[in-house]
């Protein structure tokens, strides 16, 4: 670390950074630095200073834009332009930006939330803490696979390796929460398909690699339904839930994901895409966030066509659809990379997320809705220490069993 990264280097780039009075320069510098050395001590001391002394969140702040202007800037001096003469902005260092920026943010330590009261300014109030009778873990690599003959296999108990076949595809089970479909010689040939679903309970999550080499990442409480070889026309599958697609690019053969909700279905079609969907039936929206490609989206008489960034909107029982234009792609995939990462969230928003992860139930004492909370966590964290975070919000939580006391 260059001579001018002492502690108090750190302090003076963390209070520039979150008060929003940082250069570009500075901002930059400390981005690198944090990608650089995420566990730094220096750094998260300053962190947790920032917050010892804060009596009221930073001011709302557009990073977006001001990583936009850093990476923007970086194309340009790498003299990378477009059709249009705009400088082009290189995907890795987006993402490089962007993960710096998650570093500072869900290091478990800042978590901000707004106190919307009569149109008061924001405060953070103090709090006594809850009643926690018991802790509760976090969710892990958990799903139960249900073959195309109707037998199950719990994935969270059986041994790595073989599980056996489907047609000529082999089943395995690998390291890490991971199965993969492998071709092992020729299909039978009588032009039936075999359908196999993984699912994972609350508290689950679990990757698949699909017959055409596709990626597929499934948040807790979700399912896939999927044939075991896709057909030389078309290679479609149904979810529920919410799971996040990596999808091998095959145009004579295009990728339609079928979304099953309690109030009907939407499409997603795509030839070669990374993009993320969420369709809980609590959550009561259907959401597809395009991360790179395109897809064509598709509820009821409505479709659109996503690039990247943007995220389609349909309400479960309106067959319309509205498109954020700049949408928050890192907080919709960050499950995917281990995080919750909540922006302008109510509490009942936040808390439905933590009670799919961590498999507990959720009652309220008091108002639910006046509350916005900014920020993330890991999601390997136990819940006694998400909620001692939460708590400096002003919010009370109390842990009995498997349920949760949430008093605002």
């Amino acid at each position: 670390m260059g001579k001018h990264w002492t502690k108090e280097r750190w302090e003076y780039l963390v209070e520039s950074y979150l008060g929003g009075t940082c250069s570009r320069e500075e901002m930059e510098e400390l981005l690198m630095q944090a990608g650089k050395d995420p566990g730094n001590k220096d750094l998260a001391e300053a962190l947790q200073k920032h917050w010892d002394m804060s009596h009221s969140p930073s001011p709302a702040i557009d990073w977006d834009s001001r990583l936009q202007d850093i990476v923007r800037q970086s194309s340009a001096d790498a003299g990378e332009v477009d059709r249009e003469g705009m400088p082009v902005i290189p995907r890795w260092r987006w993402y490089a930006a962007v993960a710096s920026v998650l570093i500072v943010f869900v290091s478990g330590i800042l978590f901000w939330s707004y106190i919307r009261k009569g149109g008061q300014k924001p405060a953070v109030a103090a709090v006594k803490k809850g009643k926690i009778t018991n802790d509760v873990q976090p969710g892990g690599n958990k799903a139960i696979l249900t073959l195309a003959n109707g037998s199950t296999v719990t994935l969270d108990n059986a041994q790595n390796g073989s599980l056996g076949t489907q047609d000529n595809m082999k089943i395995v089970k690998k390291a890490n929460g991971l199965l993969a479909y492998e071709k092992e010689g020729k299909a039978s040939g009588n032009g039936l398909p075999l359908y196999n679903m993984i699912s994972t309970p609350r508290g689950g999550q679990y990757q698949v690699v699909l017959p055409d080499g596709s990626k597929v990442w499934l948040n807790a409480s979700s399912s896939l339904r999927f044939p075991t070889d896709f057909t030389r026309t078309e290679r479609t599958v149904e979810i529920s839930g919410e799971a996040y697609f990596e999808i091998v690019k095959d145009a004579s053969r295009p990728f339609r994901v079928s979304v099953l909700t309690s109030k009907g279905n939407q499409v997603v079609e795509v030839l070669g895409t990374s993009f993320d969907v969420m369709a809980y039936n609590e959550e009561n929206m259907v959401q597809t966030t395009l991360v790179d490609g395109a897809v064509k989206v598709k509820n009821g008489n409505s479709q659109n066509v996503l690039e990247p960034g943007q995220q389609a909107q349909s309400a479960m029982d309106v067959q319309s659809m509205r498109i954020v234009q700049d949408a928050d792609v890192a907080a919709a995939i960050a499950w995917k990379n281990g995080y919750f990462n909540f922006n302008k969230e109510s509490l009942q928003t936040v808390m439905r997320q933590l009670a799919r992860w961590y498999d507990v139930d959720v009652s309220y004492i008091g108002s639910q809705n006046e509350k916005v909370f900014w920020g993330g966590m890991q999601r390997d964290l136990p819940l006694s220490s998400v909620f001692k975070i939460l708590e400096k919000s002003g919010v009370q939580f109390s842990i009995e069993g498997k349920r949760v006391i949430v008093t605002n």
